[in-house]
């Protein structure tokens, strides 16, 4: 994994972010090793950066020589904690004093550069060396570095390579001469001629360990020597030479173990190596706790946290990295392709346009803008981005990298190989590359080129390879105990493990075509064909084929033409609806491939959620408690950041529900199903956003919040909760409460936000003064409401005994709700308190408020069924249990309890059907489960379905050989007796006679027989002879 790192460097990278349905980030790739950060340019600076250090003698003549030496001591401290700002101050203080003080120069110019003002930090190397010049003082090596590093950063390609050459002219072993000589190369196209720098640059490590790589003999600390290391690494990472590029950063480390730019380097290369936890434990939190200013340490914190899919945050890191630095290089980059891939368009346009301001030769900055060109087929934009790219480099791999990670991104995958081609081309030894592809074949359905691309990348960079690859690669050995199947109209592959493919292959295939006639027919669309389905049996191996690690937070994913998901048996029964997930991803072709992947994140998955609904009323999703709670608290997103939140683990979950109201807001109101399908036309057309919204439904994107937001109040009305206090709204009350103007109501309302805050202290500072202003006695919602407060602190009362405890919170409790508290977690609290009191009456009583208070909450009522089953009351057991399956998907028990206790005996074969396949769709390897509804079926002349299922009895014939016979050849009687109810006699007597070649003795075989040669015989029922029973 791509990670870039010195404090001043450039670096590119892959955002590692990941899907929930979907595969994952590896977005912008490692930009090569030519862009080297800002924090590396001064960094032999940090030779100067320690107060008993001895600095360069300065000519007496020039002022006030010891006033310069402390300044230049003060500005040492200052940048060592990231106070640049005084750094500054001193600095020029000491240039003040001392204008030829090369020292005070490099430091002036490193605080410049770390908050946004290269081209003054060049300005006033270059001043330095001016004055040393007319001084007759040497230029020191360390100003020299410092410019070369600056110079390339600025993309002044030739005057950098006039540095390395004056670095080696005065040393033909110089580290650093060596290294800027090698990265301007490369950074040109010069492959061949970079290595051979990066050659050199090992010999003089080699040569230099005993002299001026030696460890220094006393124990302060080295930064001179922690930077000649770094260098050193920096030259074997270029090599992918890994482990010796580890080695030297630790040298480094012990050099001086708060080397900046060090630490920068081993972050990146933890994260690329998958070790996101020791990249932000052991280097970016410690070195944030010294220097909470750095910019680059925050932008590796983005990295490791997008990589961990935590989106939220890691934006929000992203952010914090552009904010201390505006003009970080690699920042800028980062979040061009990161913007352009969450179809940010103009945001990320006004990124790379900052970058390519900065660095009009940033390949990595080129990049983000031929992906922007690329993404919405702007000809103009693109081909103005790969002129400028193959002006820089001849070959730019880089390039065609970025562009095709990001349209790989959006299952693009046709063009996404063409373009990992082209940088292959370009450079057959850039690594990466050969994973993107890669995962890009496998994606597209092509095994075999995916196979050979990600061997090659293993056997190659083994250490980047040392999980998303090899995982993939075991995985695919593991196919071995898989089959595949192809359905008759060849639309459909599928690849089923060995131990469910016999039940699973009839099952998928009818599901399958069910949605195709069903999602056809509502988008008006036939999806490319052939479509192919992989189920897996263990949910790692799921996680592994759709992003190559675990820690998914999905079930299912999309690919355009490639859907993978759970298969039954990766979840515990009764916790996993496959039927729902695969109908969920079915609809995703078609949005894919209508839109050419251009659909964003948030229509795609609230259309694949609103779809399930639609199919099935129990499949819906309920976390209306959700949608009230992030209405109340101001966090509903606007469309323009919606697809953020599907990279977020924390948020994921209602992201999807809450796309699906979206979805629903839309097709109810805002003209139907139809304008969604020319929604998802425009976006294939590569449309905006803003210009989707404008084309198709005649507003603003901020319009269409504001209306949403209203539609989501209407949502909610019906919710009986506790008001959330917005993060705002908790601010604007605490500055009254300070003025001391706020009112009784308002100290009620902002010691409930800090309740729900988790403050508690806050919280019983501002709920005593509106106690003794008399909030207690106060009528209605403000009443309600403190005595609410003050049941939650007395729950939560430590120096309560818990009998005492319960019984403050239960009178405040009452008191709450008769001063018309109506709130569902109140009454589930009250339920409990009187389950423990052993009061059926209020048991009851509240739990009925609490399912009045949220109607779709399975919880209360799957508290009223076992309530209704101790006391006998079937019939309300009954209602309650239908009234629970139709908000819980996945309940098998109360499923089977209905089947077997309710519809069987009151011989309602139409709810023992239906009922029977929900069950299916939750555990379909229960062999009774198809017995139920084969009956059932028989019983409505729903002939071919009662057929189907007893042949799914038969594929699960199991126990002993004589067991497994006996039930084989009662599915097969059972068949008999279905063709024979259906006049079908020609089945009947095929069925019959498999039957007798089985098990000639069966006592049921005669009584068949003569009702098939239409004689008189005792019509069978349920309990008699069903096949398993």
């Amino acid at each position: 994994m791509r990670r870039a790192g010195p404090e001043f460097t450039l670096q590119g990278l892959e955002p590692y972010m990941a899907l929930t349905r979907t595969r994952s980030f590896l977005t912008l790739c490692l930009l090569l090793v030519g862009l080297f950060a800002l924090s590396a340019i001064l960094a032999p600076l940090d030779a100067q950066r320690r107060p008993k250090k001895k600095v360069e003698e300065i000519p007496e003549d020039e002022g006030d020589e010891e006033a310069a030496q402390s300044a230049i001591a003060e500005g040492e401290q200052a940048l060592l904690t990231g106070n640049y700002k005084s750094a500054k101050v001193a600095f020029k203080k000491a240039l003040k004093e001392t204008p030829a003080s090369q020292p005070a120069a490099r430091g002036l110019a490193e605080a410049q550069a770390e908050t946004g003002e290269p081209e003054a930090a060049l300005a006033a190397l270059d001043k330095a060396v001016e004055s040393a010049a007319a001084a007759q003082q040497t230029i020191e090596r360390s100003t020299q570095v410092a410019r070369g590093r600056l110079l390339f950063w600025l993309g002044r390609h030739d005057d950098t390579l006039k540095v390395a050459e004056a670095l080696l002219a005065g040393d033909a072993q110089d580290i650093d001469g060596h290294l800027l000589k090698a990265k301007v190369l490369h950074e040109n196209g010069r492959y061949d001629d970079a290595e051979k720098s990066l050659e050199a640059l090992r010999g003089a490590v080699q040569s230099k360990r005993r002299t001026e790589l030696a460890p220094k003999q006393n124990k302060d600390a080295a930064p001179g020597l922690a930077d000649l290391w770094c260098s050193a690494g920096e030259g074997y990472f270029m090599l992918n030479r890994l482990h010796e590029a580890n080695d030297c950063w630790t040298n480094a480390l012990k050099a001086d173990e708060f080397h900046l730019r060090t630490n920068l380097w081993m972050a990146r290369l933890y994260l690329e190596q998958n070790h996101d936890s020791s990249t932000l434990v052991n280097y970016v939190e410690p070195m944030l706790k010294r220097n909470p200013n750095a910019s680059g340490l925050h932008f590796w914190k983005a990295c490791a946290l997008f990589f961990r899919w935590r989106a939220t945050e890691g934006r929000k890191s992203l952010d914090t990295a552009l904010k201390l630095n505006p003009r970080n290089l690699e920042a800028l980059c980062f979040r061009a392709a990161y913007l352009i891939n969450k179809d940010q368009y103009e945001e990320g346009r006004a990124d790379y346009e900052a970058a390519l301001a900065l660095n009009p030769r940033s390949l990595a900055a080129l990049g983000a803008k031929g992906l922007h060109g690329a993404t919405l087929a702007l000809t103009d934009v693109y081909e103005s981005a790969e002129k400028a790219a193959l002006a820089v480099n001849p070959a730019p791999a880089e390039f065609y990298e970025i562009v095709a990670d990001g349209l790989s991104e959006r299952f693009r995958y046709v063009e996404a190989l063409d373009f990992y081609e082209r940088g292959l081309k370009a450079n057959p030894k850039r690594w990466t590359i050969y994973r993107g592809q890669g995962l890009a074949a496998m994606n597209k359905g092509d095994d075999v080129l995916g196979k050979k691309s990600l061997e090659v990348a293993l056997k190659q960079d083994p250490l980047r390879n040392n999980l998303q690859t090899v995982n993939l690669l075991t995985l695919l050995d593991s196919y071995k105990n898989y089959q595949r199947f192809e359905s008759e109209d060849g639309r459909f592959r599928v690849l089923i493990h060995n131990k469910e493919a016999k039940v699973m292959k009839e099952y998928y295939f009818r599901l399958l075509h069910e949605a195709w006639d069903a999602q056809t027919a509502k988008y008006g669309f036939k999806p490319r064909t052939p479509l192919t389905v992989e189920a897996f049996p263990e949910h790692a191996d799921f996680e592994v084929r759709t992003v190559g690690v675990t820690g998914l937070p999905a079930l299912g994913a999309c690919f355009g033409q490639l859907i993978t998901l759970d298969s039954p048996s990766a979840r515990p029964p009764g916790s996993y609806n496959w039927a729902s997930t695969l109908r969920h991803e079915m609809d995703h072709v078609y949005q894919i491939q209508i839109s050419n992947g251009q659909t964003p994140r948030w229509l795609a998955e609230g259309l694949s959620s609103y779809e399930e609904k639609r199919t099935r009323p129990e499949w819906e999703r309920h976390m209306e408690d959700q949608l009230f709670m992030r209405y109340h608290l101001k966090d509903i997103p606007s469309v323009r950041r919606f697809n953020e939140w599907f990279q977020d683990g924390s948020k994921v979950m209602f992201a999807y529900y809450l796309g699906n109201v979206m979805c629903e807001f839309i097709d109810k109101h805002m003209g139907g199903f139809a304008v969604i399908s020319k929604m998802l036309e425009q976006f294939g057309r590569k449309k905006t956003p803003d210009q989707v919204f404008s084309e198709c439904l005649n507003m603003k994107i901020e319009d269409f919040d504001a209306r949403f937001l209203e539609y989501v109040k209407s949502r909610i009305a019906h919710l009986r909760m506790v008001p959330f206090v917005a993060p705002d709204d908790l601010d604007a009350l605490l500055i009254k409460a300070e003025d001391g103007v706020a009112s009784r109501a308002e100290l009620v309302r902002l010691a409930l936000g800090y309740l729900q805050k988790g403050s508690r202290f806050d919280c019983q500072t501002w709920l005593g003064l509106a106690g003794r202003k008399g909030a207690e006695d106060a009528p209605g919602e403000e009443g309600a409401h403190y005595c609410y407060v003050k049941a939650m602190l007395a729950r939560g009362d430590e120096s309560l005994a818990p009998a005492e405890r319960q019984r403050v919170m239960k009178a405040y409790l009452e008191k709450a709700i008769s001063r018309g508290l109506e709130d569902y977690n109140t009454y589930l609290h009250m339920a409990q308190i009187s389950q423990q009191a052993q009061d059926a009456t209020s048991l009851l009583h509240y739990l009925n408020e609490a399912r009045r208070a949220w109607r779709e909450s399975p919880q209360p009522k799957a508290a009223l069924f076992q309530l209704y089953l101790q006391q006998n009351k079937l019939d309300e057991a009954k209602a309650m249990a239908e009234e629970w399956m139709m908000v819980d998907e996945n309940n098998l028990d109360t499923r089977v309890w209905l089947i077997e206790n309710v519809y069987r005996g009151a011989r309602d074969w139409a709810k023992m059907a239906d009922m029977s396949l929900q069950a299916i769709y939750v555990q379909p390897f229960d062999i009774k489960l198809h017995n139920y509804r084969a009956f059932a079926c028989r019983k409505l002349k729903q002939w071919d379905e009662a057929v189907f299922e007893y042949n799914m009895v038969r594929k699960l014939a199991a126990g002993t050989a004589e067991e497994a016979l006996a039930t084989d050849v009662g599915a097969l009687l059972d068949i008999c007796a279905t063709w024979i109810n259906a006049g079908d006699k020609a089945k009947a007597r095929a069925a019959l006679d498999e039957a007798k070649q089985l098990d000639p003795k069966n006592a049921r075989i005669a009584t068949l027989e003569q009702e098939l040669n239409g004689e008189d015989s005792p019509e069978e029922d349920y309990d008699g002879h069903e096949s398993g029973h």
